[in-house]
């Protein structure tokens, strides 16, 4: 390579992607200074030379391949000089899906002389009659490879072949790599300046084995004086394919040798760079999705949306593609049954789930089937995540399974903060009510989301309250709707027809709650009145500021009480709560759930 240092002027190249060009406009990733670069570095640099453009599925590589080769049909139209660089692009996964035998490899390099060959047949200052001869001797290597190839397959599969001659494929490939050679050699032995660069791209769309072994060709034999190799490829799938080849313990102590020799030039797509936020509101507004794409100054909806993105698809714009395009059919149908305009309240609800369902497709479906506030919040607890299902696929296409449940967190969060409308850091069957419109009239599901028990409950006591008792409603306002009981994501309420509720934790059940109209509120507690009594007494050890008498807030069943419908040995006196401070009495009965889960009052 030259020895340009930076005390040196920036060398300036021509290209058909002048300044002003629309190409230019559209560039919301901001991936043109990027490409500009790489296009010096590939007119400066010794040969011959591999570039790897490194990056997941759908992060933007083709984009910047794109932007060096240009995307038209039948014109360099990219930042790469037409005089200086004759440009060709391959793509190696059509010939691996039709592609039965085992010469992948040599056909793909037959294709690539042949496209090497119509790029310098339009150039006037070659000449004609020897391209021909040195495409013809190059083929024809190829060829008696290919058919030495077949023809042990053909034997191998126990098929009857007719004798053909021996062919010595290690001498033809050397001589094939000659004949390359020379024909690269017809455009840049003019100038040294002259390159030839190859464009392969979708390598991790066949075998991981067939992309090594694919690999390994192109750097034996046609890695030659005047090429420049720019490859989209994937450190892991070259790892995985030369694991599959030549077994796990070269592969572990040579993988990254090899694919350091093969690479002169790793670069990593600089999603960490995107300008997000643009790139999402610039396809919105592609979309037609205008109820949105006015809000685009608003710092709060630009964040959002920026938000819900990151922590679902991340930063993968064909995922983020790919979210935009559903919630452009999803808000057509939601449009076509609301009778009016999607506004930015539902846009933004329609856009998370969507979002939801492309990055965690089971957790949504798990949604789906129960559209309520218990899912949804439960969905934040980790432990319940570690116990559902529907998540182990989630966690097996990741590597971090902590980073996921992260995600699902946020996510959670995110969509929150815009229901939330009281700010009190819960969602209740009011507030949840939108998604549930906007799930139903994008008939992304026809179920209703059913009531919630535990607001059920509430609402029953409430009923059966016949004489407006006060201490009633300042337990359920203050102390219970407020405590862990009411909130716990890992607190099951089971209703059990119309007068009692199930509580059940870790699928053990640890108590009832009853609403009668003779005794509107009856809180009962499965473990003995001992039990209780003495994990209380640890935890007012700790707690000096309550008052000892409080202790009587539990009691055996005695009386009509023992029959009472539900289940527990021990009934909480809510009435001792509701004359404590309210954060004493939230406290206390956080450690009466902390006794009955076996996890100790001193966490309460």
């Amino acid at each position: 390579m030259n020895d340009v240092t930076l005390r040196e002027a920036p060398l300036r190249f021509t290209s058909g992607l002048a300044e002003g060009e629309p190409e230019r406009e559209r560039d919301t990733l901001n991936l043109i200074p990027y490409a500009e670069a790489l296009r010096d570095f590939i007119c400066d640099c010794e040969t011959p030379m591999t570039i790897g453009i490194h990056g997941e599925w759908g992060v933007g590589r083709t984009s910047l391949m794109n932007m060096l080769r240009g995307g038209e049909h039948g014109r360099q139209g990219g930042l790469l000089d037409a005089g200086r660089c004759k440009v060709i692009s391959f793509e190696c996964w059509p010939h691996a899906q039709f592609d039965h035998f085992d010469d992948l490899a040599t056909s793909c390099l037959y294709e690539l002389c042949r496209a090497l060959g119509d790029v310098l047949e339009k150039e006037s200052s070659i000449d004609g009659a020897e391209l021909k001869t040195a495409l013809g001797a190059a083929g024809e290597r190829l060829e008696r490879v290919m058919r030495q190839l077949r023809e042990r397959q053909h034997d191998g599969d126990g098929r009857q072949a007719g004798p053909t001659p021996h062919v010595d494929i290690p001498g033809q490939m050397l001589a094939f790599k000659s004949e390359f050679e020379r024909l690269v050699g017809l455009w840049t032995s003019a100038d040294e300046a002259r390159r030839v660069v190859i464009f392969i791209d979708d390598l991790d769309r066949i075998r991981p084995v067939r992309a090594f072994e694919l690999l390994e060709a192109v750097k034996n034999f046609i890695d030659v004086r005047g090429s420049v190799f720019v490859m989209a490829l994937d450190y892991d799938c070259v790892q995985q394919g030369m694991r599959e080849k030549l077994g796990p313990d070269l592969q572990r102590t040579r993988g990254k040798a090899f694919f350091d020799k093969l690479v002169q030039l790793p670069f990593i797509v600089p999603a960490k760079s995107y300008r997000l936020d643009d790139y999402i509101f610039d396809l919105l507004g592609k979309a037609g999705l205008g109820g949105v794409v006015d809000l685009g100054d608003d710092v709060p909806t630009r964040r959002f949306f920026l938000d819900i993105t990151r922590c679902t698809v991340g930063r993968n714009p064909r995922s983020i593609k790919r979210v935009i395009n559903y919630t452009k059919l999803l808000e057509r149908i939601h449009r076509h049954n609301a009778g009016r305009a999607t506004i930015a309240h539902e846009y933004k609800i329609l856009y998370a789930l969507i979002s939801m369902q492309v990055a965690w497709p089971e957790l949504f479906q798990h949604l789906v089937h129960d559209p309520s506030v218990d899912t949804v919040t439960s969905l934040q607890s980790w432990d319940y995540l570690d116990a559902l299902p529907e998540a182990i696929s989630v966690f097996e296409r990741s590597p971090d399974k902590e980073r996921v449940k992260c995600s699902v967190s946020a996510f959670f969060d995110t969509l929150f903060s815009l229901l939330d409308e009281n700010d009190d850091g819960q969602i209740d069957g009011r507030e949840l009510q939108p998604v549930l419109e906007v799930m139903e009239r994008a008939k992304i599901t026809t179920a209703k989301g059913r009531e919630r028990s535990r607001q059920w409950f509430v609402e029953r006591v409430r009923e059966n309250n016949l004489e407006n008792d006060p201490l009633i409603d300042s337990f359920l306002d203050n102390v219970f709707t407020k405590s862990v009981w009411y909130l716990g994501s890992e607190l099951k309420f089971r209703k059990a027809g119309n007068r009692y509720i199930t509580l059940v934790h870790d699928r053990r059940q640890i108590g009832t709650l009853v609403s009668l109209r003779s005794q509107p509120l009856v809180f009962r507690l499965a473990a003995s009145p001992e039990q209780i009594m003495t994990g209380l007494k640890t935890y007012w050890n700790t707690k000096q500021s309550i008052k000892q008498e409080a202790i009587t807030l539990v009691r055996n069943t005695f009386d009509s009480e023992a029959s009472l419908t539900g289940f527990g040995d021990t009934l909480v006196d809510f009435s001792k709560l509701t004359y404590m401070p309210s954060k004493d009495a939230v406290g206390l009965l956080n450690a009466l759930y902390r006794i009955v889960t076996d996890k100790g009052p001193e966490m309460g």
